[in-house]
């Protein structure tokens, strides 16, 4: 499955699975969802971002999900403010019948701010949380 292993080997699988790849650079930051509240369905869940050029990131979720089922990911993309985060956009996939959910957008943002992602990500009644550090763009 996805995100096995290390992340040269994660980077090869998603490059022929999905069209992440481009999430994949060397400044890339990933957030692992909490395995506590994994049950029987959800697998894992990811959050990435990453600086696609001076002006826009990468961002991007991954749910992945232990049998066939409803499987989403919900991803929002944040700003740091002076009091705290706040959301610029989200984005989410819902699909009826699979063992991945996955979005992964570019965006264009402000400079001098940091970014991240946070992540839902859903398997049938399961549900967990992931999010990646702050991106300084």
């Amino acid at each position: 499955g996805f995100w096995n292993g290390n992340l040269e080997s994660q980077a090869e699988e998603i490059g022929q699975d999905v069209d992440m790849s481009y999430l994949l650079t060397e400044d890339a930051l990933i957030g692992y969802a909490d395995a506590q509240t994994r049950g029987v369905y959800l697998s894992s869940g990811h959050s990435i971002i990453n600086k696609a050029s001076s002006t826009k990131i990468g961002a991007g979720g991954i749910t992945n999900a232990a049998k066939y089922c409803k499987v989403s990911v919900l991803s929002i993309v944040e700003r740091q403010t002076s009091t705290g985060w706040a959301r610029v956009t989200s984005w989410s996939v819902t699909n009826d019948y699979d063992v991945t959910a996955m979005v992964s957008k570019t965006l264009t943002v402000g400079t001098g701010y940091y970014y991240r992602v946070r992540s839902t990500h859903y398997a049938a009644s399961d549900t967990s949380s992931s999010w990646t550090g702050a991106l300084k763009m």
